[in-house]
């Protein structure tokens, strides 16, 4: 088991510790399970205090013996209720807390509740923002971590012939993908932060399954199999003549690279083949933009105007009421981190960003093409993380 080292947990807390300085706040309380083990290395649930200087203090409701096994810090303590962490904090040498951060975008309610009440002379903020702004910089631990997961997905990728036959149903392949997947150490979780978006793996998407409507934000429908998961493979069958998506998120360590190829049983139809080629032709200019500096908005701005003066308009990022209004997203721990190539995110690119860029087309009723890949931005430019072969892969049917 690959633990954190401390170097790399020391990096983090310190970034954040600037953060905390500059607001001039006195500590930031850390609950939500990803969070926990960025900045600890562990994600037994607990509160995960991190103080404007010194080492965080740990407090730990199940398995604290667990924590001690994983995280590299030293002050864990077992949770005592919220009704004594007051005097815990302060018996561990963490005094006069007046200003303290919080997760803001994923806390319940409840959370915040509690902590009003048992600290009423505090005033809470936002410092989710502050976290994910630290966590969109990928260190070279991280972004190792990201490479193998595009290697392990080119190995997947690179079976999908053998098990999308004619008459095969979508959840045949996603389940020979997954259990493949899961042998060479995928965890089996993909997580998101975004209120209530869940994944599993990925999805197998063919013919006019991938334009069904689906609540997950994304530019690929999915048929699924009950409405209680819309998503993920159905029991719709691969049929000779149409095209196939896999959209797939490979994971190591708890790091994601997401990938989209698209396959096709038999020859794709002469209109969606030339809708890839524009794709692929669109994902080039992009690549050319993917340098520090370049705003993430004018990415987008950029593939916005070019599908204007194409016939893809009607189709891009989504069928209808189902488009998106983003061309790529950030990967890392979660699925859905920062930068958002879209408008609005006049994000500058910086070097250490890992960034999923997904043009796609979707044919309303018929299926859909495109591609995805996970770059690393460079001081030169970028590294493609997921640098395998991205035209239609025919299936002899």
């Amino acid at each position: 088991m690959d633990l954190l080292p401390k170097p790399e947990a020391a990096r983090r807390v310190a970034q954040l510790q600037q953060w905390i300085g500059r607001g001039s706040l006195d500590a930031v309380f850390v609950f939500q399970n990803v969070d926990l083990f960025y900045f600890a290395g562990t994600m037994q649930s607990g509160l995960l205090c991190i103080p404007d200087s010194g080492e965080p203090l740990y407090f730990v409701q199940k398995s604290l013996t667990r924590a001690r096994m994983e995280s590299p810090w030293k002050h864990l303590l077992p949770f005592p209720g919220f009704r004594k962490l007051p005097e815990w904090i302060e018996g561990e040498g963490v005094r006069s807390l007046r200003t303290v951060g919080i997760e803001s975008d994923v806390l319940p309610t409840a959370y915040y509740l509690r902590l009003k009440d048992r600290f009423p002379e505090v005033q809470f903020v936002d410092a989710s923002e502050a976290i994910r702004t630290i966590r969109m910089l990928k260190s070279r631990y991280e972004s190792d971590q990201i490479r193998q997961a595009g290697r392990m997905l080119r190995s997947a990728f690179e079976r999908i012939p053998q098990w999308a036959r004619p008459g095969a149903t979508e959840l045949q392949v996603m389940a020979q993908l997954e259990c493949f997947l899961r042998g060479m150490g995928h965890p089996g979780i993909v997580r998101m932060r975004g209120f209530n978006n869940q994944i599993g793996f990925g999805t197998i998407s063919s013919g006019a399954s991938a334009s069904h409507p689906t609540p997950f934000p994304g530019p690929v429908g999915s048929v699924g199999l009950t409405p209680a998961a819309p998503g993920g493979g159905s029991e719709h069958m691969l049929a000779s003549g149409e095209t196939m998506m896999a959209d797939i998120v490979g994971c190591v360590g708890g790091y994601i690279a997401d990938v989209t190829r698209t396959f096709s049983l038999g020859s794709a139809p002469p209109d969606m083949m030339k809708a890839h080629g524009f794709v692929l032709e669109l994902k080039g200019e992009i690549e050319a933009m993917l340098k520090p500096g370049t705003l993430s908005s004018h990415m987008y701005r950029h593939a916005l105007e070019r599908i204007k003066e194409s016939p893809y308009a009607q189709g891009f990022m989504g069928d209808g009421d189902g488009q998106v209004q983003f061309l790529g997203h950030g990967v890392g721990l979660e699925l859905d981190e920062l930068p958002v190539l879209a408008g609005g995110f006049d994000i500058p690119l910086q070097p250490g960003m890992t960034i999923a860029i997904e043009p796609k087309i979707i044919f309303a009723g018929r299926g859909g093409v495109g591609t995805e890949n996970t770059y690393l931005v460079t001081e030169s430019g970028f590294e493609n993380l997921t640098d395998f072969p991205e035209e239609i892969v025919r299936i002899e049917a």
